[in-house]
């Protein structure tokens, strides 16, 4: 999370260029948050929500605002991943093609559903996107879906901003928690996949030797 001395001096910032460079701090920081994950985009789209507790933007305004800089910064994702599709370099480091390839047909499959819960899942969003493109989603399906996502979590952020009111410390101790929370399910999700592929992964040569006898 963000210092607190760093949020309060974004808050004063914020609040003294409201009708202008404050509109773009939170645009730029919901678009940042895509492009590079660790960033705390969500930390000051809560000052989105204070902005609308202290009478200075209007709901919608605020909603849109940061929406649109997640959308912006999705479409950035994938586009690189388009390009990355194209160039994927060899590399003993990296999956070979025909592996990246046998990923991508399973993206395929389950990309929309995870492109459309990927706003509740923090810091692996954009990889998401970085799929799309490579496995060449329509980008139109792609931002119809990932603009529902956005909607859906900046309401539901900007809402307990407002509900909570002035209350900023109660306000970042509940996102922190949810924060940790949201990790948690994610990695446990993945480690249930990875010891699913290596089970499956052991058990492919038994059943080809079943077969040579």
């Amino acid at each position: 999370m963000v210092h607190t001395g760093v949020v309060q001096q974004l808050l004063e910032f914020i609040r003294a260029h409201a009708d202008g460079l404050g509109g773009v701090v939170l645009f730029l920081a919901s678009l940042i948050e895509y492009v590079f994950p660790p960033f705390p985009g969500d930390v000051l789209t809560l000052l989105g929500a204070w902005l609308v507790v202290q009478g200075l933007w209007s709901f919608p305004l605020a909603l849109a605002v940061v929406t649109a800089g997640s959308l912006v910064g999705a479409t950035i994702d994938y586009l690189l991943g388009r390009w990355l599709g194209d160039r994927w370099p060899r590399s003993r480091w990296l999956p070979s093609r025909k592996e990246l390839e046998r990923a991508l047909v399973a993206f395929r499959r389950w990309g929309p559903w995870l492109i459309a819960i990927n706003r509740f899942l923090p810091g692996i969003r954009a990889f998401f996107f970085l799929a799309a493109g490579m496995s060449r989603m329509s980008l139109g399906l792609v931002l119809a879906l990932a603009m529902v996502s956005a909607l859906a979590w900046n309401s539901l952020l900007l809402g307990a901003g407002w509900a909570v009111g002035s209350n900023w410390e109660r306000l970042r101790q509940w996102l922190s928690t949810y924060t940790n929370a949201a990790w948690a399910i994610v990695a446990g999700v993945a480690s249930c996949l990875i010891v699913y592929y290596l089970v499956r992964s052991r058990k492919k040569p038994r059943s080809g030797g079943g077969e040579n006898k």
